[in-house]
């Protein structure tokens, strides 16, 4: 079964560069876990919000998200339904947006594995929902 993303997933989304947009839509399609796009473009003010909740480590002033440029280059995805415990279905999920990124040539960064070591240990900030295009 094909799973297909819902109206919020598709606004989020639609404040996305075209290179996420292409990952994610085909990544849906493939994908053995349904998933939901919870985040794409930020104003200032909602990565301020962020930083100052200590979900983010970006202030949105002094530094900058990728969730901030226009279009975004970044994108938050989370497992459907969303289960912040359960990192076995954010992992799986980012091994098929990984591979269907590499599929097509797209570079990203996943905020499970930041240094892209393939260690999911040696982090100090997991953001697993967190993808971005790498500079």
């Amino acid at each position: 079964m094909a799973f297909r993303f819902g109206r919020r997933s598709l606004e989020c989304l639609g404040s996305c560069h075209p290179d996420l947009v292409r990952v994610a839509t085909t990544a849906i399609l493939n994908s053995p876990v349904d998933f939901s796009v919870i985040a794409g473009q930020r104003s200032d003010a909602e990565q301020r919000r962020l930083f100052e909740a200590g979900a983010s480590k970006l202030d949105g002033v002094t530094r900058k998200s990728r969730h901030q440029a226009a279009p975004s280059e970044a994108m938050d995805l989370a497992p459907y339904p969303i289960d912040w415990n359960d990192s076995a279905r954010f992992h799986l999920m980012a091994g098929v947006i990984l591979a269907t990124a590499a599929g097509f040539g797209i570079a990203l960064r996943w905020g499970g594995d930041w240094d892209g070591d393939g260690s999911l240990r040696d982090q100090t900030f997991n953001d697993l929902p967190h993808f971005e295009l790498k500079p």
